[in-house]
């Protein structure tokens, strides 16, 4: 299989998805150095770190878990997975992310990306967040998750259909914070025949690509602590510093 893999590297090379430098055979997606150099946030290792207090009297999260800083070239693995079809690095990135919330000292129930509008999911052909979802499943399962009791944590399920997009939003790449809570803050719904499934001592990880003012997550977690009364942390791949 490595020679098949070589052959296959010299024929059709791979580029780092940061700075563009070809990849040794050896190199997933990013090059070593571009590795090594990525912004982590630690979140993980943090209490009341800057993306949790972004929701502080507006919403009640229970831990907000973000990859890394979206900043200068890193925020070429977002706009792959978005707009040009790389869902291997959405995969990639979502099981990194998967095996750093194996840090949680509480279990986590379900995975609930944020949904796409249907008109949006059709032009896309997927939803970022489920892919994402797909890879934090992964690098749940592949790592031992276990309470801080030295039990080991069930793994979760991911339910893509808990909530609904009900409006058709324009992006909010370019709208100003309270532009874009006025954009989502009836966008969605629950879901209620998956919503059956829900008791509220059920702890959900909401997931979404980016956070930056917090507005979408905001307006998911809200529904889903007010109408389910469950408890929601936040996981994405990037935060806007």
């Amino acid at each position: 299989m490595n020679i098949f893999k070589l052959i296959f590297n010299l024929l059709l090379p791979a580029h780092c998805s940061i700075c563009g430098r070809e990849l040794f055979y050896y190199e997933k997606h990013f090059c070593l150095h571009c590795y090594a150099d990525m912004p982590l946030t630690y979140f993980w290792t943090l209490k009341r770190h800057p993306a949790e207090q972004t929701f502080w009297g507006r919403c009640y999260i229970e831990k907000v878990y973000s990859l890394f800083i979206y900043t200068n070239n890193y925020r070429k693995p977002i706009h792959e997975l978005k707009y040009k079809g790389n869902i291997k690095i959405g995969l990639y990135l979502g099981e990194m992310l998967g095996k750093k919330i194996c840090l949680l000292s509480f279990p986590i129930t379900y995975l609930v990306p944020v949904p796409l509008h249907w008109r949006k999911r059709i032009a896309r052909g997927y939803n970022q967040s489920e892919i994402i979802a797909q890879g934090i499943l992964k690098g749940m399962q592949g790592k031992m998750c276990r309470e801080s009791s030295g039990r080991e944590n069930r793994h979760p399920a991911i339910l893509p259909n808990l909530l609904v997009r009900k409006a058709f939003t324009k992006t909010q790449t370019k709208k100003e914070r309270i532009d874009r809570w006025h954009n989502v803050k009836d966008a969605f719904a629950i879901n209620p025949k998956v919503a059956r499934r829900i008791k509220p001592e059920d702890r959900i990880l909401l997931i979404d690509d980016v956070l930056t003012t917090g507005a979408t997550l905001e307006a998911c977690a809200s529904i889903l602590v007010e109408e389910l009364g469950c408890r929601v942390s936040i996981a994405t791949l990037a935060w806007v510093e």
